[in-house]
């Protein structure tokens, strides 16, 4: 049996590749004759119209490609009135920024978000920040009294711990004497507001 060398199978693999090639174009070439013949024969005004159609797809096709996928940003912030963002002269304009950003999270019930700029507020001077986090110690909502009592828990302020101490001793309807590991209770949060304010 003789031994072929690569080179040789390679030859060969090239040889009939490229003769299956030839004969598929013929092919291709004979079947497109009858069609190019009738696209001959017809008449120039549907000729035209053939073409701005072939044209109208490829245009199309073509935009669709070069569109590509970008991703549109989406702000999930709250709408804020610009009544709420002109600055006091005492505070600065974060600060005003941060108190009406707040206002509007709380609008919207997202207490945490709404406590947090508050709190962010307050730390810049903007005293209307402080009163709105003691105002909602006595919120009807559990979920924004301990928001609150949380957001008062990161403030050296003696307002604050008033508010705290105040929050840690109230009783609240929709809070049981005893609540649970999992259940929502604002004193609970004041108590751990107050321990983390002695810790420092």
């Amino acid at each position: 049996m003789p031994e072929t060398s690569f080179t040789d199978d390679l030859k060969h693999m090239v040889r009939h590749t490229a003769d299956r090639a030839r004969e598929h174009l013929a092919s291709v070439q004979n079947g497109m004759q009858p069609a190019l013949a009738n696209m001959r024969a017809l008449p120039k005004a549907t000729k035209i119209k053939i073409g701005a159609s072939a044209a109208a797809i490829v245009l199309f096709v073509g935009g669709l490609a070069l569109r590509g996928n970008t991703p549109t940003t989406i702000i999930d912030s709250p709408p804020v009135r610009t009544s709420d963002v002109r600055p006091a002269p005492a505070e600065t304009r974060q600060a005003a920024r941060n108190y009406a950003v707040g206002k509007a999270e709380q609008k919207n019930g997202s207490y945490r978000a709404a406590a947090e700029s508050y709190a962010n507020s307050a730390r810049q001077g903007n005293k209307k920040a402080l009163t709105k986090l003691v105002a909602m110690t006595h919120a009807k909502k559990c979920e924004a009294r301990s928001e609150a009592a949380d957001a008062l828990g990161t403030l050296r302020s003696k307002k604050a711990k008033v508010a705290l101490k105040k929050l840690a001793r109230a009783k609240f309807k929709d809070e049981p004497r005893n609540p649970g590991i999992f259940s929502c209770s604002s004193r609970r949060a004041a108590q751990k507001a107050l321990e983390r304010q002695v810790r420092g």
